[in-house]
């Protein structure tokens, strides 16, 4: 019966990966985005024609504390969608948004305070509140851990065009893999989705088209 109920949760998340998928092909195709060949290493942002309304949701924060669509709200925001056990792309991710944050501190300070990084996971099965807060900090304190029940990650990484898939595992079994999308998405102060930074990712780059969008 458990194996069963965890069958259906990752069919679940399939399908809201392929919803999502399909409705984010307005404006902009994700799913090429995301999944199609590599972009060169010096990509820009790739802005959508209109920021993409972000309905709410409920996760908590690395503190264990309530993380809904308001705190996304009054400033604008780099998202990174991951899970703390991955081996190599999410490290990667959050070393070069450790780069992007200490750069714009040098550069360009006030556009620095106007920013918020966030590291969400889409393995709340393994990523506690107290792991992200450990993991997070790791690359920058200031970072903020997120996850929550797949019920609300699903939906939210389906508004985002966000894919990702967890391994099939017995209950208990802590030893899976998660597959997910490595794009950088830019949230603007009114939380919606104003652009996405696809893989691989430039530090440089990046700082660059921050400082020209954040006001």
């Amino acid at each position: 019966m458990k194996k069963n109920s965890k069958n259906s949760q990752a069919r679940v998340i399939l399908l809201a990966v392929f919803v999502g998928v399909l409705s984010a092909a307005a404006g902009i195709s994700f799913w090429k985005v995301m999944q199609g060949p590599p972009q060169p290493s010096d990509a820009i942002l790739m802005t959508l024609p209109e920021p993409r309304v972000v309905a709410d949701f409920a996760l908590v924060d690395d503190e264990g504390e309530p993380f809904s669509l308001n705190r996304l709200q009054g400033h604008w925001s780099l998202l990174f969608f991951g899970f703390t056990h991955c081996p190599d792309v999410c490290p990667s991710a959050l070393y070069d948004l450790s780069l992007i944050r200490e750069k714009l501190q040098q550069e360009y300070p006030e556009k620095a305070e106007n920013l918020e990084i966030l590291f969400v996971s889409v393995d709340p099965e393994r990523d506690t509140p107290e792991r992200m807060k450990n993991y997070v900090e790791y690359f920058d304190p200031a970072f903020t851990g997120v996850t929550g029940p797949q019920e609300q990650l699903a939906p939210l990484t389906m508004q985002l065009g966000i894919a990702y898939r967890i391994e099939d595992h017995e209950p208990g079994n802590l030893n899976y893999t998660v597959d997910h999308s490595a794009s950088i998405l830019l949230i603007n102060p009114e939380g919606r989705l104003h652009g996405v930074f696809p893989a691989p990712h430039s530090s440089d780059t990046i700082t660059a088209e921050l400082a020209g969008v954040i006001n």
